[in-house]
């Protein structure tokens, strides 16, 4: 047993790891970074260490004292012999929702929203409101981009979906590969559709 999974256990803080069977897990975890100039990043991400055995991957929704972390990166470290992360500290809550055509028992069509993942209706992320200041660090954003949110992929979010924050709807407009495995970068603008 390695010092690391001695401390875990001994001194870690009760995890769970949100899966179809949920994992029980012990981590430690420390903000990333203490920058002052940007409180929202200071709040919004996180570093931690968790058991190997609990395999941990990019993507997945930890819960600890009750506070979700989207997991960006899980990665084996070489020096504790255990699992070493980052994590987003979840900030807002989605419904995922797709426009779909289709019939009823009587063959009458049916044109509607539909949550895309029924057994998962409110989907814990990070998100991050467009900014000027954001507008001018990422000339990537589209112009009617009003929130980034990352979510897991495992949701398959495609353009044109619709995500329902706030009581408010928002159209997927792009979904950013920004290098996470298991974690999307969705650009947000207002949904005009109707419902």
């Amino acid at each position: 047993m390695s010092y690391a999974e001695k401390f875990l256990k001994a001194y870690g803080q009760d995890c769970i790891i949100e899966r179809t069977v949920p994992v029980n897990t012990k981590v430690s975890i420390k903000r990333s970074t203490k920058a002052s100039r940007d409180l929202g990043i200071r709040e919004g991400y996180w570093e931690g260490l968790t058991l190997l055995e609990a395999d941990l991957k990019s993507g997945e929704i930890i819960t600890i004292r009750n506070v979700k972390y989207l997991v960006q990166s899980a990665n084996y470290d070489h020096a504790s012999k255990e699992c070493a992360f980052f994590a987003a500290k979840c900030n807002a809550v989605i419904q995922h929702k797709r426009y779909v055509e289709d019939v009823d028992d009587n063959f009458n069509p049916i044109q509607e929203w539909r949550d895309v993942n029924p057994e998962k209706v409110n989907i814990p992320c990070y998100g991050t409101i467009v900014t000027a200041k954001l507008r001018q660090e990422e000339p990537g954003l589209l112009d009617n981009t009003i929130y980034i949110f990352q979510v897991p992929k495992s949701l398959g979010v495609r353009k044109l979906d619709r995500f329902v924050f706030n009581g408010d709807n928002y159209q997927v407009n792009s979904i950013d590969d920004i290098g996470l495995a298991g974690v999307a970068r969705v650009q947000l603008g207002m949904d005009n559709r109707p419902d």
